[in-house]
């Protein structure tokens, strides 16, 4: 495998994995909102059954958009995943911000 190669699989991958990764999100607050579990009261089960969405179950236990109520009880917290969601799209635009200049500079470098 050439160099090249190399760099494009890399470069795929990073595609893919974080689209996998807001995938699994999905999946998992589509669960809880459908199941109606939004409050303690009404948590319900969650099954993880991919390495994926444990990841993103951690991640949003850890920034307290879901709640876990007992072992594997769990509900989504409106003004947590709100909170998460403001956050994230912070990170993005703190991201891009830094990205766009980086590579409007590369760019005019090239030419």
């Amino acid at each position: 495998m050439t160099r090249t190669e190399i760099l494009r699989l890399i470069a795929a991958l990073g595609a893919i994995a974080p689209m996998a990764l807001l995938a699994a999100e999905r999946r998992l607050i589509r669960f809880l909102r459908r199941a109606g579990a939004d409050r303690p009261q009404n948590a319900k089960p969650v099954t993880l059954r991919s390495p994926l969405a444990r990841l993103r179950f951690r991640r949003l236990l850890h920034a307290g958009a879901i709640v876990q109520v007992s072992d594997g009880w769990c509900y989504l917290d409106p003004d947590g995943y709100a909170r998460y969601r403001r956050a994230r799209r912070r990170r993005a635009l703190i991201v891009l911000s830094v990205m766009l200049p980086a590579i409007a500079v590369w760019w005019w470098m090239a030419r």
